[in-house]
């Protein structure tokens, strides 16, 4: 579809302030679907009292013929078009315009079949696999350069990274992890190009698809059975969905990720230490997990190796029998001192499923008997 004359000119003035050539696209695509349905050139609506009338007519023509994502998508570019015309849009909230609903058809990764691509991938693909758990939107994972990375790899894990994510301006507030650090310091001394990920024409990066190609290559070669589409994205569901369960404040993730966060909140948010939650992530989304050996030393070196793949489960049993019975067989951070780092992911309580009173015996593991 093309879009009128009239509107060219006024849609090239707006779109040479979006930084991204799919977004542009789409919202020369979404202009033209609504002068299609108008009838007239959009222009016409500019600073117009009608505009949020046809704006709301238009969303209810798409819901009628396609899902409620497309209906947003192609909604908003007339909407963001006629705002940066300084028009007045504000359609009935009640509609739903901006409602988004969850894709069907897409493959939600885990990180046991990340593991599982992992282990059959090469150094490249390795180091793809570990930027790919970080996060990041795969626009900016294909830009990113050896300059980003290598003057970090000589500090401590986790390692700081803040790198300015090209949809929306946002942050990326992540972390370089040990093992990403290990994988960057045998990978950039192989590269020739600037770019982590090169792309067939000297001096280019990869584009969008090939990092899609590339997993997908990954998981049939690893033999997983997709359940719809894998496509990039599904890393940023991966860390929300996991991070969530671990009781990671959404603020903290969305800053990892690069999401937006309103300016309203992100004023009181700014400064926020992320390491921490960072260091309980990077404990489950890794690429090698993390081997029992046949000699522990002692109970800590337990609860490190096994207790993240517990915490989860523990936390909803928790809550479970607390909302049940109560608060019973609560045993405090100071009382079981060994297990302070684990019992931070369960928010520092453990449920017995009996109250047991301290005793002396206590203290060397052993439960005195009742007579």
């Amino acid at each position: 579809m093309n879009v009128c004359a009239e509107t060219m000119g006024k849609i090239e003035d707006w779109l040479e302030v979006v930084p991204s050539k799919n977004t542009r696209k789409s919202y020369t695509y979404g202009v033209s679907v609504f002068e299609t349905w108008y009838g007239d050139s959009i222009t016409k609506l500019i600073k117009s009292p009608e505009a949020s009338r046809a704006i709301e007519r238009f969303y209810v023509h798409l819901k009628e013929r396609h899902p409620q994502n497309t209906c947003r998508n192609i909604t908003n570019a007339a909407i963001q078009f006629l705002k940066f015309h300084r028009t007045e849009v504000r359609p009935r909230k009640s509609l739903g315009i901006y409602n988004t609903e969850r894709a069907l058809g897409k493959h939600l990764v885990t990180i046991s079949e990340v593991q599982r691509m992992a282990d059959v991938a090469n150094l490249n693909e390795q180091v793809m696999l570990g930027i790919f758990i970080l996060g990041f939107r795969v626009g900016d994972a294909i830009r990113l350069k050896k300059s980003d990375f290598e003057n970090l790899l000589d500090r401590e894990p986790p390692i700081e990274l803040k790198l300015r994510a090209r949809k929306e301006r946002t942050v990326y507030e992540t972390y370089i992890s040990e093992e990403l650090r290990d994988l960057l310091e045998q990978y950039l001394p192989t590269l020739e190009s600037e770019w982590i990920f090169p792309g067939v024409r000297k001096g280019s990066h990869v584009k969008d698809e090939t990092l899609n190609k590339r997993l997908r290559s990954l998981a049939e070669r690893a033999g997983i059975k997709l359940n719809g589409s894998l496509t990039w994205h599904t890393a940023r569901n991966l860390i929300l969905r996991e991070g969530s369960q671990l009781g990671i404040n959404s603020w903290n993730l969305k800053r990892m990720t690069g999401k937006t966060i309103p300016i309203s909140d992100d004023t009181y948010l700014a400064g926020l230490n992320l390491n921490e939650d960072f260091i309980r992530l990077s404990r489950v989304l890794k690429l090698k997990p993390a081997k029992v050996n046949a000699k522990v030393g002692n109970l800590e070196e337990i609860l490190e190796t096994v207790g993240i793949a517990m915490a989860k489960a523990l936390m909803n049993a928790a809550r479970e029998q607390m909302r049940k019975e109560g608060l019973i067989g609560l045993q405090t951070k100071e009382e079981l001192d060994p297990m302070k780092d684990w019992l931070e992911i369960i928010q520092n309580y453990v449920v017995f499923d009996e109250v047991i009173p301290p005793t002396p015996d206590r203290k060397s593991g052993k439960k005195k008997k009742e007579g």
